[in-house]
């Protein structure tokens, strides 16, 4: 988990000092990046490193920063399809995408339904259900090779899933914990590359 909490890091900085900044997207591009750091380093720490000493209830820090850095990544992708759909189905679409977010939040937050599984939902509702399709869509109409790439991303994020989800391991001292987040270290790697080439696109 270090190692990811570093590459979020690395891609926060590089997002913050590199990427074109008169594309209104890159704002929620960055945050998407701060928030993850963030969320990364809270389960680092109280997750991890320190859960013989804080309650499991630190743990929603890391689950709310996630999905929040989802919620960036997300009006991200809308502020690029805005101008290939109309004004009332953008307005709808980004509503519904808003409200799946607080609605896990408010699950995650509230003592009685608490649990790490509303977290991978709003992941997964996130990615799969708006931020995919937007990103299909935007490539469609524009062909953008950052919008291809997120696809990309997004479909090779099942796999660090179904390596946490099924175990697989390749001995204790590199059992699927380490695994995922290796695959998620490069995960995020990836997304870096396809947010800098979607907004530097948008500036041509």
């Amino acid at each position: 988990l270090y190692h990811l909490c570093e590459c979020t890091h690395a891609c926060t900085l590089h997002t913050y000092r590199y990427i074109i900044y008169r594309v209104y997207s890159i704002i929620y591009f960055k945050f998407y990046f701060l928030c993850f750091a963030i969320g990364m380093t809270s389960a680092a720490w109280f997750g991890h490193g320190l859960q013989a000493y804080v309650g499991p209830e630190f743990k929603r820090i890391g689950w709310v920063f996630g999905a929040s850095g989802l919620l960036m990544f997300g009006l991200g992708s809308f502020v690029e399809i805005k101008d290939y759909v109309s004004r009332s189905l953008f307005l709808v679409l980004r509503s519904c995408f808003i409200g799946q977010y607080l609605f896990f939040i408010f699950l995650m937050l509230n003592p009685t339904y608490s649990d790490f599984i509303y977290a991978q939902l709003s992941s997964a509702i996130s990615l799969i259900a708006f931020i995919l399709p937007l990103n299909i869509y935007k490539y469609i109409r524009s062909k953008s090779k950052g919008s291809l790439w997120i696809i990309l991303t997004i479909c090779y994020s099942i796999v660090p899933g179904l390596v946490y989800n099924n175990q697989l391991s390749v001995n204790k001292w590199f059992n699927y914990h380490d695994i995922s987040h290796v695959l998620m270290a490069i995960f995020m790697f990836s997304m870096l590359i396809g947010t800098s080439r979607l907004t530097m696109k948008s500036t041509r």
